[in-house]
């Protein structure tokens, strides 16, 4: 059966009509079993998608899970906007439906997956992880779980890594003209940013922001153009599910809408500067880092010496705070996203300081 013609886009959209078609079509429901009724209940806090758990009932003996994760635009208009213009929507589903199958890396599966021809609408249903063990952005994890995430990283690399058949994906190969896009407007970002936050912005991240201003974001984006290996582009703790399913999976990473082929491994930066405190970032970093690139190594990379790994460290600890910064200003306002932005932008900051990565821009 083919997967039905309707686009849904909100949770209201789920009907058991639309469901059962979906299901039969990714054939989790057989024969004449059918969905009978369906709930949503949001969960997650994205700032660019809303994520629903579904509790559904069905008819026969199918074996479909009776709970089922959907996701779909997010819910105001702005940050909606902002995502299709980013291509985010249009780039998850692909992820899922070509190539999500075929890496090392632990990510839910995906049993519906669909876009409008805008972009602006889309519809995943998706593996139910839950319960999954808290693990906040804001407060940050221990050393154990971001060892773990890194292993989860590594793995998305080294399964991707110099692989050609990527570089058939146009959605795969566009994702660094984005970047390049963000970076080229964030002198004025910046400037929004530090308005827009004045009272919250610290003087390191007021620092940055300020030693961003000129053409040191749009000389770093240039480190990423080479075409390496899979990057998720977001890679911190929101979009990570540890102990997920009840403790049947140690880690599973979620959220692809950001992700490209280019040079992957600022994946570790970005991760290690927003998803540890500062304190325990600058304790670990070098441990965590060289744990991962050991992982690489057992992954089956062979041409990334430690050294270039550690370079490349220190300069793309920029990658967080961009992100920081052009996703605050293109989103909807609220106390929680205001700590969530605010919070990562200070560690970035802090990062990037350690790091003298703008001064490795100037050399």
């Amino acid at each position: 059966m083919s997967a039905p013609s309707v686009q849904v886009a909100r949770p209201d959209d789920i009907t058991p009509a639309w469901l059962t078609d979906a299901l039969r079509a990714s054939n989790r429901l057989a024969g004449d079993d059918c969905v009978t009724s369906v709930s949503a209940t949001r969960i997650g806090s994205g700032q660019l998608g809303a994520t629903y758990l579904l509790d559904v009932e069905h008819t026969g003996g199918s074996e479909v899970s009776r709970r089922i994760v959907a996701k779909v635009p997010a819910v105001d208009e702005a940050s909606r906007a902002f995502a299709a213009s980013l291509g985010c929507y249009s780039r998850e589903v692909a992820f899922y439906s070509q190539i999500a199958g075929d890496l090392p890396v632990r990510t839910p599966e995906c049993y519906h997956a669909s876009v409008s021809a805008d972009g602006q609408e889309f519809c995943l249903l998706l593996e139910d992880l839950t319960p999954a063990a808290e693990a906040s952005q804001l407060t940050g994890c221990d050393v154990e779980r971001a060892a773990a995430a890194l292993e989860q990283a590594a793995a998305l690399h080294a399964g991707s890594w110099r692989d050609p058949a990527l570089s058939g994906h146009e959605w795969l190969t566009s994702g660094v003209t984005v970047w390049r896009q963000m970076c080229a407007g964030l002198p004025q970002a910046q400037q929004v940013f530090r308005e827009r936050y004045a009272e919250l912005v610290d003087d390191t991240t007021g620092a940055v922001a300020e030693g961003l201003a000129g053409g040191a974001a749009s000389r770093w984006v240039e480190h990423l153009a080479e075409p390496r290996c899979l990057w998720h582009s977001d890679f911190r703790l929101d979009n990570l599910l540890f102990d997920a399913g009840g403790g049947q999976v140690p880690v599973a990473v979620v959220d692809w809408q950001s992700v490209t082929l280019a040079s992957g491994p600022v994946d570790a930066s970005y991760f290690i500067g927003a998803s540890l405190t500062t304190e325990l970032r600058r304790e670990h970093e070098q441990d965590l880092l060289q744990g991962y690139h050991d992982a690489l190594v057992r992954g089956g990379v062979s041409d990334y010496p430690w050294e270039q790994c550690l370079a490349e460290y220190k300069v793309n600890s920029l990658a967080g705070f961009v992100i920081s910064v052009v996703a605050s200003v293109g989103t909807e306002r609220s106390p929680e996203a205001d700590a969530m932005f605010t919070t990562m932008a200070a560690r970035h900051a802090a990062h990037i300081d350690d790091c003298g990565a703008l001064a490795l821009l100037e050399g």
